[in-house]
C-alpha cells in the first residue's frame, strides 16, 4: 500500500491532476473538497476524460468528476480480500479508508512487488485453518 498520497482540490483542473501524477511518478491523485476526500483520479480516468472533453486539460474542471469511490478497502481487511476488490475495480488501484480518512492506496504494482509475502500469508492462513479443523475433529 502506498501511504504517500497526493491530493488535488475539487476546484482545480485536470491539468493540475495530471501534472501531479507525472511530477510524482504516480498513477492516481485523490480529489478533496476541504478536508474531505471525494474522488480518485487515475491516469486512465484522466485520459478518458481528456478524450471525451475534447478540450485542453486546463479547461477541464475536476468538478466534472463524480463523487465517491467505486470500491475501497480498510486497513484491517486481509490482503487477499483487498486483492479481490482490486481485481474487480476498473481503476487498478484501491483507496484504503479508515473511517472518513484515506490512509493509503493499494495498487496492482504493490501487489506484484509483494506477491511472495501474499503467498506466505495465504499458506499460513490455510495451514492454520487445517490445524483448527483437524483439532476440532480430534475432540469429537
Amino acid at each position: 500500500m502506498t501511504t504517500e498520497l497526493e491530493y488535488v482540490s475539487r476546484g482545480e483542473t485536470l491539468a493540475t491532476a495530471v501534472e501531479r501524477m507525472f511530477r510524482n511518478g504516480i498513477n492516481h491523485v485523490i480529489v478533496r473538497e476541504g478536508d474531505q476526500p471525494t474522488a480518485l483520479i487515475t491516469h486512465r480516468t484522466a485520459l478518458l476524460a481528456a478524450y471525451r472533453a475534447e478540450e485542453a486539460l486546463s479547461d477541464v474542471s475536476l468538478t466534472r468528476f463524480g463523487r465517491g469511490f467505486e470500491r475501497t478497502s480498510s486497513p484491517d481487511r486481509t490482503v487477499l480480500l483487498s486483492v479481490g476488490h482490486l481485481r474487480r475495480s476498473k481503476t487498478g488501484c484501491l483507496p484504503v479508508v479508515d473511517g472518513m480518512e484515506v490512509v493509503g492506496v493499494l495498487t496492482r504494482e504493490d501487489v506484484l512487488s509483494n506477491v511472495a509475502n501474499i503467498t506466505s500469508e495465504t499458506l499460513r492462513a490455510d495451514k492454520a485453518g487445517h490445524e483448527w479443523t483437524r483439532g476440532e475433529s480430534d475432540n469429537r
